[in-house]
């Protein structure tokens, strides 16, 4: 059986594009339902993209034309968090969304599955009018207050963590909550402490279902359910095995494959296969396949989801642009942030592709194979090692043979945090079309198999014992890792001449000759770390950073928070000043020098 190929558009929501993809059901098990699949908040988000990917194939597998989408100030589509009446936003996106669906599929029932906050959005549309029939919410409470209280909860564990030690950064303004990188505004908080879906009737409850999902072993809230009951909906209860290990992290995380088989199974009970009106979809005019995009102060950019072909499939993502582009010159290509799909760390790549694009820089979000949307194996990265490969890099070429195919650019800005920052570093040295790097806390320039196990021991030699440092190496896998290494300390003593010193030596000396074909290229790099990155450490020990410290084309950058990723707000505003003015440096580099004035 071959799915249709899904397609990336834009739709129309009150003046702020909602970045979707949609699934066409398999022709020969149309069903007359279609899905909308909504996303949790904010971490969870991030973390559940791919397993949600998966769960939309698997529907349109099943029959069900599926569309993922993106709230507005989330994910690829348009605003940000302080614009204000984000409720509403939601609520409108999610209402234009059901009516897209119902044009595009012409089917008899829409579903929505919402998780989390988007359960509380998606009970809200129903209860508002829009054309929604029926409802799968998971880990859903009755009132968005206790949402709330669960990020506040989450907030302030982080905070302990984040700014161990250092000083602390001025405070959110009165009334906002971030967690885990991501921000609600004071309205948007205010609006959620007041939401309560029991005092919102569904209209023509009766003729409604609704299934609801405990979340790994705790129970559903019983206020929703017993006010849906009392509504007259049709109400179901079934576990929700599998959500903790959908929204781990990025690289671990896998699809709750048992809900989504649960969740089909529901749905096969009220539809029928579709009709020969149903089974042929066509795209109404509200969708686009590119999208301009406001930011604010009048300026807009345009927007256009891009794949790229190579042996194993397709390279997504998404290409932000000058409304009115100039000359071919200057390029940038942001990368994935280690298996964070292309919006980057806390969605930052978003805002400084849009900003870059508005200041006349074209600008790609990219997603490398196995992340985002890019074809590939599911779950290819659970080891950091698979991340940090020189197989990875060509894929960055392929997306600059790209660009300049297309007529974008000709020079190329190319950056990265974590992952991201290692293969910006290794396409500088690679390709001449780089004239500048960006790397945001790489974990290392040349990778090494014995690396991270060697790191953990270290710290567990010689670092204060704190909450911190104890999660940053608590994966089973890590522990795993630590312990073999261990225990193969006495065989790598015995040959440590033969072989250890030798491959250290090695990798040291790869590390010195990279290091020196970056400074005799006078390729810019701006290379930034966050506090107690194992890299800086590295580097200082060994006496590299001393000698790029003199290098004119190095730039070096710190921002004190203790997060690889850097999900405080106070942080990302530190990294996007820093980006900035790498920015800024190539710019200045790229631009003709004038004549000198006739004498």
């Amino acid at each position: 059986m071959t799915l249709p190929s899904p397609q990336t558009i834009y739709l129309d929501a009150d003046r702020e594009p909602v970045s979707a993809i949609f699934h066409p059901a398999e022709t020969d098990h149309a069903r007359d339902t279609a899905v909308i699949l909504c996303p949790p908040f904010g971490w969870d988000e991030v973390c559940s993209y791919r397993s949600r990917r998966e769960w939309g194939r698997r529907l349109a597998a099943d029959g069900y034309p599926t569309i993922r989408f993106s709230f507005p100030a989330t994910g690829d589509s348009a605003s940000v968090p302080r614009d204000p009446d984000r409720l509403e936003a939601w609520t409108t996106a999610l209402d234009r969304t059901a009516h897209w669906l119902q044009a595009a599929t012409a089917s008899r029932r829409i579903v929505v599955i919402g998780m989390g906050l988007s359960g509380l959005v998606a009970y809200r549309a129903a209860a508002a009018g829009a054309p929604i029939d029926d409802l799968v919410l998971w880990a859903t409470p009755a009132k968005g207050r206790a949402f709330v209280r669960q990020l506040r909860a989450f907030s302030k564990l982080e905070v302990s963590q984040f700014f161990e030690g250092l000083e602390q950064p001025p405070p959110l303004p009165p009334g906002e909550l971030e967690a885990g990188g991501f921000l609600l505004s004071a309205q948007t908080v205010r609006e959620l402490d007041a939401l309560d879906l029991t005092a919102l009737p569904l209209v023509a409850a009766s003729s409604r279902r609704v299934l609801l999902l405990e979340r790994d072993g705790i129970a559903v809230d019983g206020r929703l359910r017993e006010h849906l009951e009392v509504s007259g909906a049709t109400v179901t209860v079934a576990a929700g095995n599998g959500y903790e290990a959908m929204t781990s992290h990025p690289q671990h995380a896998r699809p709750p494959l048992e809900v989504i088989a649960r969740v089909s199974s529901w749905l096969g009970e009220a539809s029928r296969p579709a009709s020969a009106n149903q089974s042929s979809v066509s795209l109404p005019a509200q969708a686009s396949y590119s999208a301009e995009i406001q930011i604010g102060d009048g300026a807009g950019v345009r927007e256009t989801p891009v794949t790229i072909e190579q042996p194993f499939g397709n390279l997504t993502g998404v290409l932000v642009e000058p409304l009115d582009p100039g000359e071919r010159g200057l390029c940038a290509v942001l990368l994935n942030a280690g298996a964070v799909r292309r919006i980057g760390p806390s969605r930052m790549w978003v805002e400084v592709a849009r900003r870059w694009a508005a200041r006349g820089v074209p600008t790609l979000r990219l997603d490398v194979e196995g992340i985002g949307d890019s074809d590939g194996d599911e779950t290819p990265y659970t080891d950091d090692g698979a991340l940090y490969v020189p197989t990875l890099v060509p894929q960055v070429l392929a997306a600059l043979d790209f660009l300049e195919d297309r007529g974008v650019g000709d020079s190329f800005l190319v950056g990265g945090l974590c992952a991201g920052a290692y293969w910006s570093f290794h396409a500088a040295l690679r390709d001449p079309r780089v004239s500048g790097a960006i790397m945001l806390n790489p974990r290392a320039l040349i990778w090494d198999t014995g690396l991270l196990p060697a790191r953990d021991f270290r710290a567990l030699l010689t670092e204060r014992p704190s909450l911190s440092k104890i999660v940053r190496v608590a994966s089973v896998a890590r522990v795993r890792a630590l312990a073999l290494w261990v225990l193969g300390a006495p065989k790598r003593w015995f040959v440590r001449l033969r072989s250890r010193e030798a491959r250290a030596a090695a990798a040291g000396a790869d590390t010195d000759a990279a290091l020196e074909q970056l400074r005799a290229s006078r390729k810019r790099a701006l290379l930034l770390f966050s506090a107690d990155e194992p890299l800086h450490e590295e580097l200082v020990r060994s006496g590299r950073l001393a000698r790029m410290e003199w290098w004119e084309s190095v730039t070096l950058e710190y921002i004190a928070v203790r997060d690889h990723t850097l999900r405080p707000g106070w942080s990302q505003g530190q990294a996007h000043e820093a980006l900035d003015r790498a920015l800024e440096r190539e710019l200045q580099f790229s631009r003709p020098t004038a004549p000198a004035p006739s004498a």
